[in-house]
């Protein structure tokens, strides 16, 4: 049997005055999810949530990292024979320009925890169901 090799993914539920920030993943998939993405060479948690909530939301600030919520294996096969594995962190942070996105993003939204239950992916509403 050989040995399953997986991509790691840590992604964030930022959660502001009992919302939660829901973006639309650009290209018309209409795709909605949480900031984050893969860890690159032997980046830590925090330093990837950093550099993904840097790159997607520019303008963050003060970005808290806070306990884990979920992880997941993703179904299917990714890039050929990587799998994703996405580990959901709960992460505090500010806005002071209000929320700007790169062109990962094509819009956002900030959710009710119900609203985003009902529009967000498998693994964000079980995310979001253990804040």
């Amino acid at each position: 049997m050989s040995e399953a090799i997986f991509n790691v993914a840590v992604k964030a539920v930022i959660e502001k005055e009992g919302k939660v920030l829901m973006l639309y993943r650009s290209g018309g998939a209409g795709f909605r999810e949480g900031p984050g993405g893969r860890i690159v060479g032997d980046d830590s948690i925090d330093k990837t949530l950093n550099r993904e909530l840097d790159e997607e939301l520019p303008g963050i600030e003060n970005i808290r990292p806070g306990r884990l919520l979920h992880a997941e294996r993703m179904p299917g096969l990714l890039l050929g024979d990587k799998g994703l594995f996405l580990v959901w962190y709960q992460v505090e942070a500010d806005f002071p320009q209000g929320v700007l996105l790169s062109d990962e993003h094509e819009s956002y939204k900030w959710c009710t925890r119900d609203e985003a239950m009902s529009i967000a992916q498998s693994g964000m509403r079980e995310a979001i169901g253990r804040l």
